[in-house]
């Protein structure tokens, strides 16, 4: 009867693992109908390497992430239809270097904070907001929404200020590339607990998912914020945090920290971009009061230098300064140093984070530019509309009005892709639709 049992159980297993490949022959995926395909027994996504696939399942959100997803091989490929050319141009997903480019700095400093303590290697940004609650002495509701898991940095629950600093569109190994260029984050590194080994947690490397999932301390599969652009609850394509978007599934430990204190902590961000917004959310409980945002400011220490003049940090509930910070690496070891400089004034030190959201510096070799993967698409197509609704690090929004009305399938779109070469050079490792990483579990 044992034996019998195991048997049993082996044969539910192996139907269990057969699920995605037989539901993607059923939307005729990548010619998954065709005899030839069948025999190549090829499931889409499921052809990645484990630590990819794990990273892209991370960052997606069924509903909100793009309906074709890439992921790029020996060639790089980077930005999309949200970014313009003043700021950091994420790099898509790739089967060469994305562990580097999610590889990022974390450092601790202030009250609580052993100097010269390890800060384990491997540390996930979705540990930031559980290791400040428990800093400032907040009980989150709903811990089993959210990934992360509070950190062994800081010791005690003292902190009244906590200052948090995120570096757009820079990793660790951009920092490694240029040491002398980063005194001042070097300094403010030192000063605490850090390590250079840190993981943004999830692909792609979208600041507005990477700061959302600081802010909530969950990733862009539970938070929603999967990227700069996204769909709305009605399909819409939308900018994450402008007007109509929807807010994040989960709450931020800023939300959290106002609600649970009845509005009295003051919550500050100064940031680049509106998307830069999911660092503190604000929308996500009603009847909140207003919190302090600063948007498009590039002298941040001068906002926090007035922040600092309204009251933050001198009584005893605990507030929260937000920045981010873009540019050149001058700029950004400048301002770093100029907000240093204007924490360190106060007699009660902050608690201060620095850390980044990953490197948007390709690896060495060919580059290529988002706009030349929308161009070969509708090049298949002789509609005169566009099919390609926006392009995004790692996927691209398909017009489905347009698809319906000429009839045209995801399907031959995804084929299209997939065939996508460069002087001779495949482009993309794997193509394949949303629904593919929907059953992820299953590879």
């Amino acid at each position: 009867m044992a034996g019998r049992s195991r048997l049993v159980a082996l044969l539910a297993v192996a139907s269990l693992l057969a699920v995605p490949a037989l539901v993607l022959r059923v939307f005729c995926v990548g010619h998954s109908c065709d005899e030839a395909a069948q025999a190549e027994a090829r499931v889409p996504f499921c052809s990645l390497p484990e630590d990819t696939r794990a990273r892209v399942a991370a960052g997606f959100r069924e509903g909100r992430s793009p309906e074709v997803l890439a992921v790029a091989g020996p060639l790089s490929l980077r930005g999309g239809s949200a970014f313009g050319p003043g700021g950091p141009r994420p790099i898509w997903p790739s089967t060469s270097g994305e562990a580097d480019a999610a590889r990022v700095p974390l450092g601790f400093s202030g009250p609580g904070v052993q100097a010269g303590a390890t800060l384990q290697s491997g540390a996930t940004l979705d540990s930031l907001a559980p290791s400040i609650a428990g800093a400032i002495g907040l009980e989150r509701p709903h811990p089993e929404v959210r990934s992360g898991r509070p950190l062994d940095a800081i010791d005690g629950a003292s902190a009244r200020l906590v200052v948090e600093v995120v570096l757009k569109g820079i990793g660790s190994i951009d920092v490694e590339r240029s040491p002398g260029a980063w005194p001042d984050l070097e300094k403010l590194l030192a000063d605490g607990t850090f390590t250079m080994d840190a993981d943004a947690g999830s692909l792609p490397l979208d600041p507005a998912a990477i700061l959302a999932t600081i802010g909530t301390g969950a990733r862009p599969a539970q938070h929603g914020i999967t990227g700069t652009n996204l769909r709305d609850d009605e399909g819409r394509l939308v900018r994450a945090w402008g007007p109509g978007a929807p807010v994040s599934v989960v709450a931020t430990l800023a939300d959290d920290l106002d609600e649970e204190r009845s509005g009295e902590p003051k919550i500050g961000l100064v940031a680049p971009d509106p998307s830069d917004r999911g660092l503190i959310g604000g929308r996500w409980y009603v009847d909140v009061d207003r919190d302090d945002v600063t948007i498009g400011q590039r002298r941040a220490a001068r906002t926090v230098r007035a922040l600092l003049k309204r009251g933050y940090g001198r009584d005893a509930v605990p507030d929260l300064i937000a920045i981010v910070l873009d540019g050149s690496a001058a700029a950004m070891n400048a301002e770093l140093g100029a907000i240093d400089a204007a924490i360190s004034r106060d007699p009660r030190p902050p608690l201060v984070i620095v850390t980044a959201t990953g490197s948007a510096t390709p690896p060495a070799g060919e580059r290529l530019d988002h706009r030349l993967v929308a161009s070969w698409v509708e090049r298949g197509f002789a509609t005169g509309e566009r099919i390609v609704e926006a392009t995004t690090p790692g996927g691209l929004f398909l017009d489905q009005r347009i698809l319906a009305r000429e009839e045209i399938s995801e399907d031959s779109v995804i084929d299209r892709i997939a065939r996508m070469d460069h002087s001779g050079r495949r482009v993309f490792a794997d193509v394949f639709p949303a629904i593919a990483v929907s059953f992820a579990r299953y590879c």
